[in-house]
């Protein structure tokens, strides 16, 4: 197996299949030196493949769940270089006991950590072939009823292969790679999500704990986000509509960020102890993203992550997703199949499992720009309550707050919290209770 990129998705295949016995080869075009230490890879560690390298980051209790069962040691790793657990209902004890309260635990760390801890393990792995500076170019393709892939292109030659796994990103371009071969192209859907963000990094003494909770802040046209990592690291990141010139201008320069934390009272205590690491991060053409192979594709290409479906990453999905994603295709490469029966399986999994979180975060988004223009989304067959009215109603209902929990840490699936008429019934009744249109 060869596997294109090595960014979190294609770290967690090749170490999860050569961990369950599969030989991996991992070709990764960037070819920057990767830091002997982790505070080396904040300041020293260059990923041009990956714009998002230094933004906020975060994990969901999914994808902390898939490291837990698929790599244990690396959990470990990643809390001795600082990142810790979170638990979701410390300040809920009237959830605890609610159904579904179990696995609601997040780990927090930076995303050059994660990666950095990520990257140490896959390279201690036999199985695996780690290529640095090799980039895939294209596939080597067997003509026949159905075409399957034999191998792929590399700036460096060509690599056998009987199944390739396109972990290349959002910015893939499988398309090209199929074209070239004579194959067909996966379908892509994309939909722009009309927003940007900037984020500041800062810096305490204090290292952060799982008692240290998130700041979100909903604000008249903006969002903003605290988020404490690992160490003493949190960022500050406002999220904005991508057609504010005003704000985007007020927000681009670290005394511009600092002057609108400190005009939201909740903020402004966080960065009183604080220094500010480096310059604002901008962040903007943020898209979701849908790409789905299509039955003239070749069998044996199998993307993952945002290769196949990727989300605003507003929401903190991508990496938890990455790691499910990865974890799939491993249980599915264990049970032996043939090339073609294996994508068929794979993109199947793909369609019921990461579909669905495609089509509902462009429903958030559609939401929160609409709030942000003053407006408020009807309700509809998709959507019989806002996220806002949502959000509002946990806080004073234990069992929705624990259902809510367990939605936006991935663990059940959209439509078990919107279509439920339980969950339907008691916003609709909670956001009345509070004044606001059910």
């Amino acid at each position: 197996m060869v596997v294109a990129g090595g960014s979190i998705g294609g770290l967690a295949v090749a170490l999860f299949a050569a961990r369950a016995g599969h030989d991996v080869v991992l070709a990764e075009a960037d070819g920057f030196p990767v830091p002997s230490g982790v505070e080396e890879t904040w300041r020293g560690w260059k990923r041009r493949g990956v714009p998002q390298f230094r933004q906020l980051h975060g994990t969901q209790a999914l994808g902390r769940a898939k490291l837990a069962s698929r790599a244990p040691d690396v959990l470990d790793r990643l809390r001795t270089a600082g990142a810790h657990d979170v638990d979701l209902l410390a300040s809920r004890s009237d959830a605890r006991q609610r159904t579904g309260a179990e696995g609601l635990v997040q780990f927090r760390c930076r995303r050059p950590v994660l990666e950095w801890v990520l990257r140490q393990a896959v390279a201690a792995e036999p199985r695996v072939g780690l290529r640095s500076a090799v980039e895939v170019t294209g596939l080597v393709v067997a003509a026949g009823c159905r075409p399957r892939v034999t191998g792929v292109a590399t700036t460096r030659g060509k690599l056998p292969a009987d199944v390739v796994v396109d972990a290349t990103g959002r910015r893939s371009r499988v398309g090209e790679w199929c074209v070239r071969s004579g194959t067909a192209p996966p379908t892509t859907c994309t939909v722009d999500t009309r927003q940007v963000y900037f984020t500041q990094w800062f810096r305490r003494d204090a290292a952060f704990t799982g008692d240290d909770p998130m700041l979100r802040v909903e604000l008249p046209c903006a969002t903003l986000l605290v988020l404490p990592v690992d160490a003493g690291w949190f960022s500050a990141t406002f999220f904005a509509p991508a057609h504010d010139r005003g704000l985007r201008a007020a927000l681009h320069s670290t005394d511009g960020f600092l002057g609108a934390l400190r005009a939201v009272p909740s903020a402004s205590t966080w960065i009183e102890d604080a220094r500010p690491i480096g310059t604002v991060q901008f962040m903007g053409r943020l898209a979701n993203q849908l790409r789905r192979p299509s039955a003239r594709s070749p069998a044996g290409l199998l993307p993952v992550a945002d290769a196949a479906v990727c989300t605003n990453p507003t929401w903190g999905r991508g990496a938890a997703l990455a790691l499910a994603h990865a974890d799939a295709l491993v249980d599915l490469l264990d049970a032996g199949e043939e090339p073609a029966t294996l994508t068929a399986a794979f993109t199947a999994w793909t369609v019921e499992n990461l579909e669905p979180w495609f089509h509902d975060t462009v429903l958030l988004d559609a939401e929160t720009n609409a709030r942000w223009a003053g407006a408020r989304p009807a309700p509809s067959p998709e959507r019989p309550f806002s996220h806002t009215d949502a959000v509002r109603t946990t806080r004073t209902d234990a069992g929705l707050h624990v259902a809510y929990l367990r939605y936006r840490n991935l663990l059940d699936m959209p439509a078990a919290f919107w279509s439920d008429p339980e969950i339907v019934d008691a916003v609709h009744a909670g956001s009345g209770a509070l004044g606001g249109a059910p």
